[in-house]
């Protein structure tokens, strides 16, 4: 499974779809002002074909090719929610979809009033009146049109990550060595890509063996501070990782320069504990360059929380990892 929205192409505004239907239609004209073969009446029926044919097509295109919100996986249709809301999407859809019923019905009527004269002096009026019903309904739809079009633009960006994929989400406090963890466990060079609601890109990396396939995830600007901190479009940002498949592991810096405090990065793993029902592996991360003491105070505090089992590491220098990431490898074989 990848983003239902990765593949979707650009959608044209208001704007740009009148004067493409405009320059068509004055690129007919002159077709038709030359052709001897066609009859008044044929090049009538000509002209009401080409804007109903072109605003048909368009919304048929937007109907066909937006993702349905029934067959969206939970963590995108969060994700969807948060960058343009469900509620408008649904309904830019529902709407463009009943204007093509619209467009129909209006096409039927204007040919049967063809049917209906025999007199060359009115196929023109009937064009008229004909081609500004058809835009009329284009215009009514003028706000769901240009809604889509600008909606499309943010859906693409969203990272294309396997929900159903066994992951292990990596999570602490910003500079703890979340990024170099990803890389040092990754079977590939990560992939980079944005997440909506951070300054910085998300991590995607592989852990590939010959039966299985995992996936790894940096959060830079989601796991990394007090949710209590966060405003309800950020938090529900973050909290779309409820729907991702996995586990979290949760790094402590605990090197003599490590800019947060023990007590604020014990908070954020208070908070994370509280939100997401998964299985969290800890790890001590910049083990080679620690404050003993620091590690000390640590490891009684997570004890006292009932972490029995924390690794020791330096994900920049390799040590501990490979202990790490095969204990990584088994807790995900068992949500596999």
């Amino acid at each position: 499974m990848t983003s239902p929205f990765e593949n979707l192409g650009r959608l044209l505004t208001y704007e740009d779809l009148r004067e493409k239907i405009s320059a068509r239609y004055i690129k007919l004209n002159r077709k038709l002002k030359t052709s001897k073969d066609m009859t008044i009446k044929a090049k009538e029926l000509a002209r009401i074909n080409l804007v109903y044919g072109n605003i048909k097509n368009y919304f048929e295109k937007i109907v066909h090719t937006m993702p349905h919100t029934s067959k969206i996986h939970p963590f995108y249709l969060d994700l969807l929610d948060v960058l343009v809301g469900v509620n408008d999407y649904k309904k830019s859809i529902v709407r463009i979809s009943k204007a093509i019923r619209i467009l129909d019905k209006i096409h039927k009527e204007c040919l049967s009033m063809f049917r209906l004269t025999s007199k060359p002096n009115e196929y023109a009026e009937i064009r008229r009146n004909c081609i500004g019903r058809l835009l009329s309904v284009l215009k009514r739809n003028r706000k769901y049109i240009d809604f889509l079009a600008h909606a499309t633009l943010k859906l693409r960006d969203i990272p294309s990550i396997n929900p159903e994929t066994p992951t292990a989400i990596v999570a602490g406090m910003p500079q703890v060595g979340k990024s170099t963890l990803v890389k040092a466990i990754s079977t590939a060079k990560p992939k980079i890509a944005p997440y909506p609601f951070t300054t910085r890109n998300l991590i995607l990396g592989h852990i590939i063996g010959r039966d299985f396939k995992f996936q790894a995830i940096d959060t830079p600007g989601l796991l990394d501070r007090p949710l209590s901190e966060r405003n309800p479009i950020e938090l529900q940002a973050v909290l779309a990782l409820k729907h991702v498949k996995g586990i979290i592991v949760y790094l402590f810096d605990v090197s003599v320069t490590g800019y947060y405090t023990l007590k604020q990065q014990l908070r954020v793993l208070s908070d994370i504990e509280e939100a997401f029902d998964k299985e969290i592996i800890v790890a001590l991360n910049k083990i080679d360059v620690a404050d003993l003491s620091k590690v000390k105070e640590l490891i009684d505090t997570l004890k006292s929380r009932g972490y029995e089992r924390l690794f020791k590491i330096s994900a920049l220098k390799g040590i501990g990892v490979k202990e790490l990431k095969d204990t990584i490898i088994s807790e995900l074989r068992k949500i596999s």
